[in-house]
């Protein structure tokens, strides 16, 4: 006669236990990119610098909470309402900018009011180049290119030339990395005896030339000289 109240206790305790709700979900962001790269251009009149921007979503906030966006500890988005789920929509913000080598920088969700809701995430930023050492070299030398910001997938071209005409398309380097860098010994105008004038050397990564790629990209201008030689 006591084995029945004895199940109905277990019973209710097993409910109970069912019951009990879990630890919320820790506030988290969706991936970045591993590399953001900024494009410098350059006219008469101005510099324009353009940065790659930042997809910024997440989620495990509190319904309805309001959410602040930082990059590198500078406020950029104040206030982003989340859903009814907790999840943070999708904000558009800009990369930082890095006028030199790969560097890392951070960006961080952080729900008003709750030091607990506070999500931060890792990745690289830099600027586009392409630089050319010595800068001053027969066109037939050796000469080291080192590159930067080649974050698209493939092979970095070279395209010579030469009074609005490509001359010569050569494969440059393979670029590594998030940042898509390089360093590599070429011919400086891989053209046997090439016209006195003015070269430009377009880097980018499509195998064929075009005045407008897809692909980020760089013009170098290279001027070959007549050089008479003293007796």
């Amino acid at each position: 006669m006591h084995r029945r109240p004895a199940a109905l206790a277990l019973g209710a305790a097993g409910l109970a236990l069912l019951a009990a709700p879990g630890p919320a979900a820790a506030a988290t962001l969706d991936p970045l990119k591993p590399c953001y790269v900024s494009v410098t251009t350059r006219t008469d009149s101005k510099t324009m610098i353009e940065r790659e921007k930042i997809e910024l979503s997440g989620t495990g906030f509190a319904p309805n909470a309001l959410v602040d966006l930082s990059v590198d500890s500078k406020l950029v988005r104040s206030g982003v309402q989340t859903d009814a789920a907790g999840n943070l929509p999708l904000q558009v913000v800009e990369s930082p900018y890095r006028g030199g080598p790969p560097r890392p920088f951070t960006v961080t969700a952080a729900e008003q009011g709750n030091p607990a809701a506070v999500a931060t995430l890792t990745a690289e930023a830099t600027s586009l180049n392409v630089g050319v050492q010595p800068s001053l070299a027969r066109p037939s030398q050796r000469v080291t290119f080192r590159g930067r910001g080649f974050t698209g997938a493939g092979t970095v071209y070279g395209h010579y030339l030469f009074g609005g005409r490509v001359r010569k398309t050569v494969v440059l380097a393979a670029p590594k990395g998030p940042c898509g860098t390089f360093t590599v010994r070429r011919r400086q105008i891989p053209v046997r005896r090439p016209r006195i004038g003015k070269w430009t050397l377009r880097v980018d990564q499509q195998k064929r030339y075009s005045p407008n790629p897809a692909s980020v990209w760089v013009s170098i201008p290279i001027t070959v000289e007549r050089r008479l030689r003293l007796p």
